[in-house]
């Protein structure tokens, strides 16, 4: 992270969500008031709901003093730090010692599942700082200030809404108290207006295979270190550790901690992916549910806080050598490029760069995704909307005016290279960019029917040849 920092790149990987974080840091402001995204599918915009909308609510200040991936980059690792911090109150309220700060801290906040977020650049994985604030403030009795941090976990990350949903059940029923359950009822009546815009957001998004579904959850076997592999852009990981699980085994048969043993059941058993989980609302239309492997590792250290390790911080250094380099997630976070070329000063329109994105379920290896940096990130700095209609979490709306400009894109299927060129949309394009060159789309666009819009847009095309964006 620190090579990144330091050249004026933005940390994460450009081969998957890196981009569209970015962009949502910087789109959260103008979402506020539309409730929808006005950037893309012009000039309609399309629904859309904020994946950094307390961070990029922060930042909003500072949008105009820093450029924006200076901003993301120092958001990551705020929320890092904030995340240790926070679960080493977790652990010190729940413990009721030092030690067992320091185990919730490396064990939780510094583990591979969250360390893969940050590779992967899906910022909104790295902000578990407030579920740990909230475990602090209700281990604590400090309810007030549970029902604010309780807000910001439903506001932050809806995985970790449900790991937070899931621990109210457990500590409320477990320390018989109410005041554990009435703050979160408050936390939700606080954010229902949020709640419903997302659920109404989400009930558009088509269903995915059960084989996907399973893919994308808990994945037996042990994991080859990093070290020993390629690098790997992709940080799925449920990596649990050796010194972890044997600890965990032998504090439970010590002394049985019922709570820590349902909060690992219902972890493991939520991240499994199994197909009949697709059937329960809420839970099913999690397509990432290897993320709820964070209320497993919740679990495991609820369990060996009540165990007393006369070698703590050998204990604590063993576990994080361990997970950080015998895991499968790099241990070194990669770096994308932050420098726009000049066309991207002179767009004064809507925009069509080309190629564009490519429609891929969730979990499919998406060639496009790289391709976020030149339709999104740019965006940030020209600041106009863009024709195109994007996939948010698996919801595409928007039409079908540009899917014929397949014809340039060397990763689309031969069915979708066959879509012939529509018209209907083009007549609110004002730029038209080419990052790479195809002598079928040239004399599209030079055609007369093409010609004839120019009478009545300033700049039908603005064509620059050759700007390819690896």
């Amino acid at each position: 992270m620190l090579e990144a920092l330091s050249s004026g790149d933005i940390v994460g990987s450009r081969f998957t969500d890196l981009y569209p974080s970015v962009w949502s840091l910087w789109a959260t402001e103008s979402w506020w008031g539309t409730w929808s995204n006005e950037w893309f599918n012009h000039p309609t915009g399309q629904p859309w709901s904020p994946s950094t909308l307390i961070w990029g609510t922060l930042v909003i200040p500072f949008k105009g003093l820093v450029p924006i991936h200076t901003l993301y980059n120092t958001s990551l690792l705020f929320n890092r730090i904030l995340g240790c911090v926070a679960f080493y109150m977790a652990g010190k309220s729940f413990g009721k010692n030092h030690h067992s700060g320091l185990l919730w801290m490396v064990t939780i906040a510094m583990n591979p599942l969250i360390h893969g977020f940050a590779v992967e650049g899906i910022f909104e994985g790295t902000q578990i700082w407030p579920l740990g604030l909230w475990i602090w403030a209700v281990q604590t009795h400090k309810y007030r200030m549970a029902t604010l941090f309780g807000s910001i976990v439903l506001l932050s990350n809806w995985y970790w809404s449900l790991c937070w949903a899931i621990l109210g059940l457990g500590l409320g029923l477990k320390e018989h108290r109410c005041p554990i359950w009435k703050s979160m009822l408050f936390s939700i009546l606080l954010c229902s207006p949020w709640i419903w815009h997302f659920v109404q957001l989400e009930g558009s998004i088509d269903p995915i295979s059960s084989e996907l579904y399973r893919s994308m959850g808990f994945q037996f076997g042990i994991p080859i270190p990093n070290a020993m592999t390629a690098v790997n852009p992709f940080a799925q990981s449920n990596y649990i550790g050796w010194i972890v699980g044997g600890v965990y085994l032998y504090s439970i048969f010590r002394k049985q901690h019922r709570l820590s043993i349902f909060m690992v059941s219902m972890g493991f058993t939520l991240s499994l992916g199994l197909p009949l989980l697709q059937e329960f609302p809420i839970v099913g239309s999690m397509r990432f549910p290897y993320r709820l492997h964070l209320l497993t590792l919740i679990g495991l250290c609820m369990g060996y806080s009540i165990v007393h390790v006369k070698q703590y911080k050998l204990f604590v250094l063993g576990i994080l050598i361990e997970s950080t380099m015998l895991s499968a997630i790099d241990l070194n976070i990669p770096k994308s490029p932050s420098t726009v070329p000049e066309y991207v000063h002179q767009i004064d329109g809507t925009v069509l760069e080309l190629p564009g994105p490519l429609r891929r379920l969730p979990g499919d290896i998406n060639p496009s995704k790289p391709r976020m940096r030149y339709i999104q990130y740019y965006q940030t700095i020209h600041e106009r909307p863009s024709g195109w209609g994007l996939d948010f979490n698996g919801m595409v709306t928007g039409n079908d005016c540009f899917l014929g400009t397949s014809i340039v894109d060397p990763y689309s299927t031969e069915q979708e290279k066959t879509t012939p060129l529509d018209e209907r949309c083009w007549k609110e394009i004002d730029w038209v960019v080419l990052h790479t060159k195809n002598n079928a789309l040239d004399e599209w666009l030079l055609m007369n029917q093409f010609q004839q819009l120019s009478t009545t847009v300033p700049v039908v095309w603005q064509k620059v040849h050759n700007t390819h964006s690896k």
